[in-house]
């Protein structure tokens, strides 16, 4: 049993918002689904059962609504007007129907920071990379390797203090490299979600820094084939991006849905404002498959992934003496350039990718629902040195000078159970065992490691008021085969570490919320920083290992409010960290010279730092359709062990805009344009005595275009938005890229995105036709 009363008022934009409670107890429900079947747009209820669609255009559109513990409900009406809707769901039924539930997110994370990119958002950002994806939220940033590599980086910490759960797996590649990008493809992603701050109870060890979510949209639930297409061209290196997606779901089957998405994308040089670089091009080709059967009590999915892609390494960062390599960091250009080609010659890396998951799901009871993740993903990683090797034989065959391969087994076992008087928790396990093999050249070992732990989170929640508490143990083991410069020994290395956190999060009001979390998380020095020695090709740099580094151990504070009104948004958090026996690579002079060449020399370092921040966002709505915004991302990084500042820390950021959305017309819809400004501080927050291989690059700022729309064509939207980067043409460097040594970043960017969505329904009959 279900009811729905609808209210409608005359205001001009299109838009759906209401309340869902609970029919017997009239409480407002939290976390129910609520999606747009046609357009595939989703959000949740908020803790006081409120939601709110925006965007939407007039005609017929069809609201699912599903909330464990009850029924899927499709409603249909005729939108003309902004709409208010209120929805009483019925929890005591216990006769199932053969209906599909779309599922509910499995945690609030209420009590922590949490920023997300929604569908929309995401729109004007396919194309780019997951780093720079990221790097539109407030206190992310990206570590880069030149203009093809990025990674992000959360409030300073990156590469294996961040967990990315690719589809709700923890994403497991050669991620300790700096210019190892994640291995993802973000045109698959509906939403990109970043927990700031120690995250390390639900996900495991390592997440010192946070968890970055990559989720797909939901499985078609309405019988019919559906999908999109996507295209997005960049004007700078010629980049073109091609994606389409293909789902669907069937009336006499409706438990079973599937999806095949595949994207390729192809860039040439990039340019930057003076001059062309060298061998930056890329070419990637991705697919995914899902098939899922769901029903009310119990469901299973199987998911599989394949990302390559080969990526040119910039020419010029590979000198071949100490005189050079002088000369091209205090040279205005590289020492190497070229015109634009799409060749991708030496060096470059190769890497692949595959992830299989099988997910199943059960109810036990009225309360509770058993999750058990198993996947397996296989990483093959080759670099390809610039040179040829130098005997002829081993030339010809064309090796690369690194070949790594790992492989890794995850397993995952979670019960959640719904509020039962006030409470609400889960309780899980999580498992994986990894081995990581090379070849040809040495930079790490081989090792094999293995890694369990166990965690339970509860929830108390009373009106306005919810209470959070877990812990957790860990324990890791890893084991390192070592071949190397006369050492042939095996070393163990064993750990066992708790770690616990406690939240709070308070409803001033329906528009305000005041949260505070505080929690531990701890991560084991991995591989290369305990024994990397040697030439690492991708990066241009010499790396030197110290295998009597300790854990890391970090606690970490965190306290932000959020309000939202007619008028004004606002999002203020602060966060401090503490990490203990922070590893990190510190630059030591002179450089190295190898049979390759002369390179920048790194060695893993260890001290105490505390990292202090705030992330602070700002939307004015003075008149209908205008925002005014302001982004803020200031971090402090200090290391207490030697009385200074930290470096390889990002510097001040802030960006600030204008950005306003056109009353619809007959076929246009959804107009908008805006600009904003970027500025970065030049990083002067470095120790006295610091050794890097040039001062940090001046401040620089960057001035963007964005503009998009959407052309209704009866029932077929498609969708168009451009955008303008650094459109003034700067020259400028950043701190966090590995390559500033050696080149200016991008120039002026120009593209163009279109995005055809479509869906063939599915004529359900019945006794009546």
């Amino acid at each position: 049993m279900w009811q729905l009363t609808i209210a409608q008022n005359s205001a001009c934009t299109i838009s759906v918002k209401g309340k869902v409670m609970d029919m017997n107890s009239i409480d407002a429900l939290e976390d129910v689904s609520i999606a747009v079947l046609e357009t595939q747009q989703g959000v949740l209820t908020d803790a006081f059962g409120k939601f709110q669609l925006n965007s939407l255009c007039k005609g017929k559109i069809t609201l699912s609504v599903s909330h464990i513990g009850c029924q899927t409900q499709i409603f249909n009406f005729d939108l003309q007007r902004d709409t208010i809707i209120k929805i009483k769901l019925d929890h005591t039924e216990v006769e199932l129907s053969e209906v599909q539930v779309t599922e509910a997110k499995k945690e609030s994370h209420s009590t922590q920071q949490v920023a997300t990119l929604e569908t929309k958002q995401l729109e004007k950002l396919r194309g780019l990379s997951l780093g720079e994806s990221l790097s539109k939220i407030s206190g992310v940033t990206t570590l880069n390797t030149g203009s093809t590599i990025s990674k992000p980086v959360i409030h300073g910490l990156h590469s294996n203090r961040i967990l990315i759960l690719n589809n709700g797996v923890r994403l497991e590649g050669q991620q300790w490299g700096s210019e190892h990008a994640p291995e993802i493809d973000p045109f698959m992603a509906q939403q990109l979600s970043v927990i700031k701050g120690a995250s390390s109870l639900q996900y495991g060890s390592d997440a010192v820094g946070g968890v970055i979510l990559v989720e797909p949209n939901h499985l078609p639930s309405q019988p019919g084939i559906g999908g999109e297409f996507n295209f997005a061209g960049y004007s700078n290196n010629a980049e073109g991006n091609f994606s389409a997606t293909l789902e669907g779901n069937h009336a006499k089957v409706p438990a079973l849905s599937w999806r095949v998405q595949g994207t390729y994308k192809r860039s040439g040089n990039v340019r930057s404002p003076n001059y062309w670089q060298k061998n930056t091009g890329v070419e990637e080709g991705d697919f995914s498959v899902t098939l899922a059967w769901k029903k009310e009590n119990y469901g299973f999915e199987i998911f599989y992934s394949r990302f390559q892609t080969k990526l040119g390494i910039l020419s010029a960062s590979h000198l071949g003496n100490v005189d050079d390599l002088n000369s091209a960091i205090q040279s205005k250009t590289p020492l190497e350039l070229s015109g634009f080609t799409y060749n991708i010659g030496r060096p470059y890396q190769n890497v692949a990718h595959d992830m299989l998951k099988v997910r199943a799901y059960v109810k036990t009871g009225k309360a509770g629902v058993l999750d058990i993740v198993f996947a397996r993903q296989f990483n093959l990683r080759k670099e390809y040195d610039k040179h040829l090797p130098y005997n002829n034989l081993l030339a010809k065959k064309n090796l690369p000078g690194f070949q790594f391969q790992i492989q890794t087994l995850t397993l995952d076992l979670i019960w959640q159970h719904r509020t039962i008087k006030n409470f609400s928790g889960t309780i899980g396990f999580n498992g994986m065992t990894q081995t990581n093999e090379f070849k040809y050249g040495y930079f790490i070992p081989a090792f094999w490691n293995f890694s369990g732990g166990v965690f339970a989170i509860e929830k108390w929640r009373k009106k306005n008021l919810e209470l959070e508490a877990g812990v957790r143990l860990d324990y890791k083991w890893l084991q390192v085969f070592m071949n190397h410069n006369g050492d042939n020994g095996t070393y163990t290395f064993n750990y066992v570490v708790p770690s616990g956190s406690m939240g709070i999060e308070y409803h001033i009001n329906e528009n305000v919320k005041w949260n505070a979390n505080l929690g531990t998380a701890w991560r084991a020095p991995q591989a290369n920083e305990l024994f990397a020695n040697g030439l690492h090709h991708g990066a241009a740099s010499v790396e030197i290992g110290d295998k009597t580094l300790k854990p890391e151990l970090a606690y970490n504070f965190t306290t932000g409010i959020q309000a939202t009104t007619k008028y004004f948004d606002a999002n203020v958090a602060l966060y401090e960290n503490v990490i203990s026996h922070f590893i990190y690579l510190q630059p030591v002079l002179p450089s190295t010279l190898t049979i390759r060449g002369e390179f920048p020399t790194y060695r893993f370092n260890q001290s105490n730092v505390s990292l202090t921040g705030s992330d602070i966002d700002l939307v004015a709505k003075p008149i209908k359709g205008l925002e005014l915004f302001s982004k803020t991302s200031l971090l402090f990084a200090y290391n207490l062990t030697t009385a200074d500042w930290q470096i390889q820390m990002p510097p001040q950021r802030f960006e600030n805009g204008i950005r306003y959305t056109l009353r619809d017309f007959k076929h246009i819809k959804e107009t908008y344009f805006g600009v904003s400004i970027i500025n970065v501080l030049q990083q002067k927050l470095i120790p006295q005595n610091d050794t890097d291989y040039a001062v940090p690059p001046k401040a620089y700022w960057l001035l963007n275009f964005e503009a998009g729309f959407k052309l209704q064509l009866k029932k077929q939207a498609i969708h168009f938005s451009v955008t303008v980067t650094n459109m003034a043409n700067i020259s400028y460097r950043d701190y966090l890229d590995r390559f500033r040594y050696f080149t200016d970043k991008q120039g002026v960017n120009a593209a163009l995105r279109v995005r055809v969505p479509f869906f063939f329904e599915q004529k359900v009959r019945t006794k009546n036709n």
